[in-house]
C-alpha cells in the first residue's frame, strides 16, 4: 500500500533524528512539502537539506514542543510556512522514559505525559478546525508496542502512549462523518537514538540489530499508513503478530513473561 503526497502540506514533529527525520524525507519523497519541527535548529538544517531534494518548497520550525502554551503559535507559524494550511498533522516528537515504578517520581511521570500526551493533543487540537472546516486532512499519532507488548520499565512512557492511543480512537469515531481521518501507527524495537542510554532513563534494554527495523523501514510503512484506513497500523507484521497474541488472552501472554521480568528485577 502507498500513499500518494502529491500536493500535500504535512507538519511532522519529532523530525530532527530517527524515525522522524527519515519519515521527513519518505514524506517528500511521496510527493508531500514538509515542514519539519523539533527542537534542535542544526539538525534540522541536516535533514532538511536531504527533505529539499525531493521537495524543494518544504521547511523547518525550530520549537519546543513541551512548550505546551506555545503550541497554537506553532500550528500558526507552521501553517503559515506551509502556505496557508495543514493537510496532515504527524505527531511523531516523544521522549523516552525507562523507569521501574518502584524508582519512579511524580516528575517523571508528569514530565514524560506532557511531552507524549499532552503537547500531541494540543497541536491536534489547533489544526483541527482547519481540517474540519475543508472537511479534509489527516492525523497520524505515533505510539508505541510499550502499549501491546508489556510496560515493564517503561510504566510512565507507555501509560503516555496509551493515553494517545485513546485520544486517537476518540478521533476516529468522532469524526466519522467527515472526510478528517485519524490513524495511529505502532513502532516496535527501532535503530535510532530513542533507544540509546540517557541520563535520566535507566539503561536501555539490549537491541539486536539483527532483529531491529531500521528508522528508514519504519518510515516507509509510517507514510504508508497515511493511505491506509484502518486506525491502526503496525511497523511490521512481527509487531502486529505480538499486539494480536497478547490481545487475545493478556493474562496468559504477560503469565508467560513474568519470570523473565522477575529475574531481571531480582538480578538488578
Amino acid at each position: 500500500m502507498s500513499w500518494d503526497g502529491t500536493g500535500q502540506h504535512v507538519l511532522l514533529t519529532g523530525a530532527s533524528s530517527g524515525i522522524g527525520a527519515a519519515a521527513a524525507v519518505e514524506l517528500a519523497r511521496a510527493g508531500a512539502r514538509v515542514c519539519l519541527v523539533a527542537r534542535r535548529q542544526e539538525r534540522l538544517a541536516e535533514v532538511l537539506e536531504q527533505v529539499r531534494k525531493h521537495s524543494p518548497d518544504s521547511t523547518v520550525l525550530a520549537a519546543d514542543l513541551s512548550d505546551l502554551d506555545g503550541l497554537a503559535s506553532v500550528a500558526d507559524r507552521a501553517t503559515e510556512a506551509l502556505g496557508g494550511r495543514i493537510d496532515v498533522l504527524v505527531n511523531n516528537a516523544g521522549v523516552p522514559k525507562r523507569r521501574r515504578v518502584v524508582g519512579m517520581s511524580p516528575a517523571d511521570v508528569e514530565g514524560v505525559m506532557a511531552m507524549n500526551y499532552f503537547s500531541p493533543v494540543r497541536l491536534t487540537l489547533a489544526v483541527l478546525p482547519q481540517m474540519v472546516e475543508r472537511n479534509a486532512g489527516q492525523i497520524l499519532n505515533v505510539s508505541s508496542m510499550g502499549v501491546h507488548m508489556a510496560a515493564f520499565g517503561v510504566g510512565a512512557y507507555s501509560a503516555s502512549k496509551a493515553a494517545l492511543e485513546m485520544f486517537t480512537e476518540s478521533l476516529h469515531v468522532e469524526l466519522a462523518h467527515t472526510d478528517v481521518r485519524a490513524h495511529l501507527f505502532i513502532p516496535g524495537t527501532t535503530l535510532s537514538e530513542f533507544s540509546t542510554p540517557k541520563d535520566d532513563n535507566d539503561p536501555p534494554f539490549p537491541v539486536d540489530p539483527a532483529t531491529a527495523a531500521t528508522s528508514e523501514e519504519v518510515a516507509v510503512a509510517l507514510v504508508a499508513a497515511l493511505g491506509d484506513d484502518r486506525l491502526i497500523t503496525y511497523a511490521t507484521e512481527k509487531d502486529a503478530a505480538t499486539s494480536a497474541t497478547k490481545a487475545a488472552d493478556p493474562d496468559a501472554f504477560l503469565a508467560g513473561l513474568r519470570p523473565t521480568f522477575a529475574q531481571i528485577t531480582g538480578a538488578s
